[in-house]
């Protein structure tokens, strides 16, 4: 289980993304994450994915009010915050500034403590992934 972990977080496609996440313009970065930190998305790019893997790709920097979740919930739900990039691209970017206290209320609901057999979690500056199974 820990092998399968270390090759998720330390395979090409997982590091890419990380970093393609921070080199966005800032206020661009929300709606990049969820469109390539996604566990389906991560797939695509070759990251090595068992399916009974969770995944809790985050992003969190300075003025962020909570760290951001691109990742499966818990219980199986949407991702909130996936669901509100991809219906309305940009929205979450626009309001970070100007509605912190909603982002983070948008950014906390259905994100709970990992309760399974084991987790790791890898990242660097402003982005981290973890995995866990379930």
């Amino acid at each position: 289980m820990t092998q399968e972990m270390i090759e998720v977080l330390t395979s090409p496609g997982f590091v890419e993304a990380m970093q393609e996440v921070r080199q966005s313009p800032l206020n661009q970065r929300l709606a990049k994450g969820s469109k390539i930190l996604t566990p389906v998305a991560l797939r695509e790019r070759g990251v090595p994915l068992p399916e009974n893997m969770r995944v809790s790709s985050r992003y969190f920097e300075e003025g962020l009010p909570i760290p951001i979740n691109f990742g499966d919930n818990p219980d199986g739900s949407p991702n909130l915050v996936n669901a509100i990039n991809a219906a309305e691209p940009g929205f979450l970017d626009r309001i970070r500034e100007s509605h912190p206290e909603l982002l983070r209320e948008i950014a906390s609901e259905g994100d709970q403590p990992f309760r399974g057999g084991g987790c790791a979690c890898g990242g660097a500056a402003s982005v981290c992934g973890g995995a866990g199974w379930t």
